[in-house]
């Protein structure tokens, strides 16, 4: 079979998947599995893959077939304007999720020192995203997860950014002894009742620990928002991801743990994605 002939098989079985692009998916594993790239897969279109090859990039994608995600299979996810490594203690990252980006972006000053806090961390994407984009932004990524925190690292250091970037194992900000400009979050808030309802590549193959947050889905605003109060520097922001029907519930416990200013940012789909708090009236 020749690199063209196996994208072209590969898509049709994909493209049988939910909301996949068949074509794109095809390619992106063919490259993994060869390390030819898209346009050199169309320069070696009439180039015979190696048996081998062919073999693992069929056990590729009947596990893709089967509704196990692209990112899980090739081990590598985009963000922003970069990409990174994922593993099975990490979320899998989501456009959802540039929101946060953009309004922490938007309070983040330039041409100044400033430091933040990325509280769950994950694969790093919050953090990273915001420090690329800040060249004197100092910070550390938390999370409860030590596979979680080391993925984070490697991805800080494929991005050379480990320099104004450190990454720590802990519970939100437990035994952290230093205050922030800026605190991010985008923390577990599916409701327990609420896993089966989530899309299959969800709920099969995300960490269950980084999506559930109680029987309400408030359980980590509940720990990790008074803890931010009390690691915010004077006129500092919180910026917190939420579900979509979360942002009352959530503003109530912000105003509960002490923060006066409570702004709401939706994403492109005009769903609430995030709160934006502030303890200064």
């Amino acid at each position: 079979m020749t690199f063209a002939e196996a994208v072209r098989a590969l898509a049709v079985r994909i493209a049988q998947r939910p909301h996949a692009d068949g074509q794109r998916e095809a390619r992106a594993l063919v490259e993994h599995v060869t390390g030819v790239d898209a346009g050199g897969q169309l320069a070696k279109a009439n180039t015979a893959l190696d048996d081998a090859d062919w073999q693992r990039l069929e056990a590729l994608v009947k596990r893709r077939e089967a509704g196990e995600p692209l990112a899980r299979l090739v081990g590598r996810a985009a963000f922003w304007d970069f990409e990174v490594e994922v593993n099975e203690a990490t979320l899998i990252p989501r456009d959802d999720t540039g929101t946060l980006v953009e309004a922490a972006l938007k309070v983040l000053p330039e041409g100044r020192p400033v430091s933040v806090a990325d509280l769950g961390t994950g694969t790093g994407i919050i953090l990273l995203a915001l420090a690329r984009e800040r060249s004197h932004l100092e910070g550390v990524g938390i999370d409860i997860g030590e596979s979680a925190v080391e993925q984070a690292y490697r991805n800080a250091k494929a991005l050379g950014l480990t320099e104004r970037l450190q990454f720590f194992t802990g519970s939100w900000l437990e035994g952290v002894d230093r205050r922030f400009d800026i605190i991010v979050s985008n923390p577990p808030y599916i409701r327990a009742d609420a896993m089966a309802g989530l899309a299959e590549e969800v709920r099969l193959h995300d960490p269950h620990r980084a999506l559930v947050a109680g029987v309400d889905g408030l359980d980590a605003y509940r720990a990790l928002l008074p803890s931010a109060l009390s690691h915010l520097n004077s006129d500092g922001h919180v910026l917190v991801e939420i579900g979509y029907d979360q942002a009352d519930s959530v503003a109530e416990l912000a105003r509960q743990a002490g923060f006066q200013n409570v702004a709401l940012h939706c994403d492109l789909g005009g769903r609430a994605r995030v709160l934006h708090l502030q303890q200064r009236g």
